[in-house]
């Protein structure tokens, strides 16, 4: 039995559009030949839409490592701190950084920067991503458990917004193509799609050599070393095509059952 992981943007999906059928039916195929098939994104578990979530999945890897299912069970769920939340909305708010608070009911944002966002979309990819459980509002309420922030800005060089947060948080460029000044993805540190992919290995008693996953954006870097096959797509970041067993083609040419079928004939049918 292989365990597979599939990012979402960019890898099931070009942003911005349906799920290819070819996708929807190779991880559909996989699952009937006894696989298992989860979801490894960046996303929350609440901005999955249901026509993802259709495709049929045995769980999944959220909010990049910060969320793990197994078919309906969370095994693992880490939440900032009250201290991390404090130092990480206060550093965005003395920067003027626009904030995406990701929960596990759904992700904060103020009006405008939902508009800043849905803009530098369409200027920088001609497109926006749909996410579900957009909560619209001025503040975060104070009761609210931070799984994942992300960050948006007129600029903000990544490396500044790195070495300015230190150890507490882990800093990655954004995975929906715009350019790293703009916009960036906090996790909690040490949290990461890998060790999502560690939490459900353990749970079903599989092998870590038994996993195959794929990725297209620098968040996937830990996971597609990781594993033990590690696919990037075609249209993946250089930094993930450079730690990656195989690259496949572009996301809109196919790449996925693609990537799946290189699986396959290498780890076995």
């Amino acid at each position: 039995m292989i365990d597979f992981f599939f990012d979402v943007d960019g890898t099931i999906l070009p942003f911005g559009c349906p799920v290819p059928e070819s996708a929807v039916k190779a991880i559909r195929k996989i699952r009937e030949k006894g696989h298992r098939a989860f979801l490894a994104t960046g996303r929350s578990i609440a901005e999955v839409q249901d026509a993802i979530l259709s495709i049929g999945f045995d769980g999944g890897v959220f909010s990049a490592g910060a969320h793990v299912v197994a078919g309906e069970k969370t095994i693992f769920r880490c939440a900032m701190t009250p201290e991390e939340k404090d130092v990480l909305l206060s550093y965005c708010r003395k920067k003027g950084l626009y904030i995406f608070a990701q929960t596990e009911n759904g992700t904060y944002v103020s009006p405008e920067a939902f508009e800043y966002w849905k803009k530098a979309l369409r200027k920088y990819t001609g497109s926006e991503v749909a996410l579900a459980s957009i909560i619209i509002s001025e503040s975060i309420p104070e009761d609210a458990e931070i799984i994942k922030l992300l960050y948006l800005a007129k600029h903000a060089e990544l490396e500044d917004v790195r070495n300015e947060l230190g150890p507490m948080f882990s800093v990655v460029n954004n995975t929906v193509g715009l350019p790293s000044y703009m916009m960036g993805e906090i996790m909690m540190a040490g949290v990461t799609k890998a060790t999502g992919i560690d939490c459900i290995v353990r749970y079903f008693g599989d092998s870590l050599s038994s996993t195959a996953a794929f990725g297209d954006g620098s968040n996937d870097v830990e996971m597609i070393e990781h594993a033990g096959l590690g696919i990037a797509m075609g249209n993946a970041s250089d930094d993930l095509k450079a730690v990656a067993d195989w690259v496949a083609p572009r996301v809109d040419e196919d790449g996925l059952s693609a990537g799946i079928e290189y699986v396959l004939d290498t780890i076995g049918s």
